[in-house]
């Protein structure tokens, strides 16, 4: 595919500066970009690749001075953006061609939206509702009675269960698990007894799973995923937990059952969650943290247990002192000892 920069630049509602009939026939990192590609920079730090650029076109921010030194402009809001939505033109997803693979197994009372696409080997049982043009692949299984809404897409290798409900537009990646039931017993006199978990997972428009995530479903509440939460691979999410809309959960993350997090927070790589919990609107949790308590809306957290990030980097600076002062602490007394022999 070939477009003119100024066509590329219409898409993303940008605006050019340099020459707009310029060709384009794909996309590449700054460094990296030849005179064919588009690329892009999203601040001042990234200018001095622009020096030896050799892009067809550069998407910058609005507001970003950038020298004159012969690169072709795009002016846009964001820049990142922009070229995820140029990546989409230039590299298309795949779409599996519709209709059911011969080796699906299809249980009784199915309702396949229009439209719908199953791969090989897949299992869905009975009662389930696929809603228009979603997308099941090779070998995942959903369970009896779950519901997916339309345009959703699960990738090959993944479980839906039984009490799950995907809302539209909703990606599981290779792996995904969603719907298990949570991790509840209670003692008995012969050992742990299984609670049994009859609540729900709901996932709303939008959500990403990553691969190899795992979400519970609810044991008597319902477990809640909001619209456009962002969630990576390798995480996972306890039963009668209500996740808000759009967070972003990054890789290992671990929440503890019945956690409520709010709109727009975010969690670090590893951090932990302990269970019972709020996390406010807007909050945001370090990587490798372990949270422990109640975080308000709006405030950064880091450390094990996690602190307001401040006190978390004055208490790290401390720590760090601390050989120097037992040094200091040691001399004292040396120095101290010496004094009361000579008293003595």
């Amino acid at each position: 595919m070939t477009f003119t920069v100024q066509e590329l630049a219409e898409r993303v509602s940008g605006r050019v500066e340099g020459d707009p009939t310029r060709a384009v026939h794909g996309v590449a990192p700054v460094a990296a970009a030849g005179p064919e590609q588009i690329t892009y920079v999203v601040g001042s730090k990234y200018l001095r690749f622009l020096n030896d650029c050799q892009a067809a076109a550069v998407l910058v921010p609005n507001e970003l001075d950038v020298p004159a030194n012969g690169n072709t402009l795009i002016r846009v809001e964001s820049p990142e953006l922009a070229f995820s939505t140029l990546l989409e033109v230039f590299h298309p997803p795949r779409v599996p061609p519709e209709g059911v693979h011969p080796s699906v197994v299809i249980g009784k009372s199915v309702v396949l939206g229009p439209g719908v696409s199953i791969g090989p080997y897949a299992v869905v049982d009975g009662e389930a509702t696929i809603g228009a043009g979603a997308i099941i692949g090779a070998s995942s299984h959903i369970g009896y009675g779950v519901r997916i809404g339309a345009g959703t897409r699960i990738d090959p290798g993944c479980s839906v269960l039984e009490g799950a409900v995907l809302g539209e537009r909703v990606r599981l990646h290779c792996g995904a698990r969603v719907s298990a039931d949570g991790f509840g017993y209670t003692a008995g006199p012969d050992g742990p007894v299984k609670i049994q978990h009859i609540g729900l997972c709901i996932l709303g428009d939008d959500v990403e799973v990553g691969a190899n995530s795992t979400i519970d479903r609810g044991s008597l509440s319902d477990t809640v995923i909001g619209a456009g939460t962002k969630i990576d691979n390798l995480v996972h999410i306890g039963h009668n937990c209500r996740i808000g809309r759009n967070c972003y959960i990054v890789a290992q993350v671990g929440i503890a059952g019945s956690t409520v997090i709010g709109d727009g927070v975010r969690l670090g790589g590893q951090v932990g969650v302990a269970g019972h919990i709020t996390i406010g609107d807007g909050a945001a949790i370090a990587a490798g943290s372990g949270t422990m308590t109640n975080i308000p809306a709006g405030e950064i957290w880091s450390g094990r247990p996690a602190r307001r990030h401040r006190e978390w980097l004055r208490a790290s600076s401390a720590f760090y002192k601390l050989p120097d002062l037992l040094r200091r602490l040691a001399a004292l007394e040396r120095a101290a000892e010496d004094i009361d022999d000579e008293e003595a």
